[in-house]
């Protein structure tokens, strides 16, 4: 995870409740390809579906009763997905990271 002191991208996705999450949780193959490594295709259905649809679509980031790192952390480990996890501060405006 990279410590990032600036603000996320303006395309950031904020994911506040389960309902802000892609609907679709039916099983659907996606082509994993690292550097240059050999693709894969992997099935993924339910939240890891919902995750990876996310993260595919832009960046995003949740607020902690969603709890999608663990998600992503699983999707990282078992499928072997590379993704770059960066964490912002939060907004002093908001009360968040204060």
């Amino acid at each position: 995870m990279t410590d990032i002191k600036t603000k996320p991208p303006t395309n950031t996705v904020r994911i506040m409740r389960i309902a802000d999450l892609p609907q679709e949780r039916s099983p659907a193959q996606y082509e994993l390809q690292n550097g240059d490594s050999k693709p894969k295709v992997v099935t993924l259905s339910k939240r890891q579906r919902q995750v990876m649809d996310l993260l595919i679509a832009a960046p995003f980031f949740c607020a902690s009763p969603v709890r999608l790192s663990d998600v992503v952390h699983i999707l990282k480990r078992e499928t072997g997905l590379e993704v770059d996890t960066k964490f912002y501060p939060g907004n002093p405006i908001t009360g968040a990271g204060a």
